[in-house]
């Protein structure tokens, strides 16, 4: 077991590793029309937190990877793949754009990769634990 100070020792340690700045988004429950014509929800900013995107390896697993449908296409789960600090907002998980809340990545840090920038994540899971030192958040990437 953990003390009060040595799980906030540990969150401090994880943090640290989290040199992404990620904008988040929540559905606003309204659409509007996109230049092309088509229906896209609209989204309220809530900020920034910093954060990390730690996609995960299938070796050792049993079970294949997940996928949920955006649109038309087929995307893989990232399970525990956004990783933002436990302090933050809990977000609301979606199976859809414009439904759950996403987050966007809008600046990285020395050791992170650049092509990182701009990719936008759609939470489809919230899963929690005991004596966490972050929140680990399933995720799939989608595209505007």
């Amino acid at each position: 077991m953990f003390t009060a100070a040595e799980l906030a020792e540990h969150q401090a340690d994880a943090e640290s590793l989290m040199t992404l700045c990620l904008t988040l988004f929540r559905p606003t429950g309204t659409f509007t029309q996109d230049p092309d014509g088509y229906e896209v929800p609209d989204y309220e900013d809530m900020g920034q937190v910093r954060g990390k995107i730690q996609s995960g390896s299938a070796q050792g697993r049993d079970t294949a990877t997940r996928y949920l449908r955006i649109g038309d296409v087929e995307r893989p789960v990232l399970e525990a793949g956004l990783h933002v600090p436990i302090s933050a907002a809990i977000p609301k998980p979606g199976r859809q754009r414009g439904h759950g809340w996403e987050y966007e990545v809008t600046s990285v840090g020395c050791a992170d990769d650049p092509a990182l920038l701009g990719r936008r994540y759609l939470v489809v899971e919230v899963p929690a634990k005991s004596f966490a030192t972050a929140r680990r958040l399933d995720v799939v990437e989608v595209t505007d």
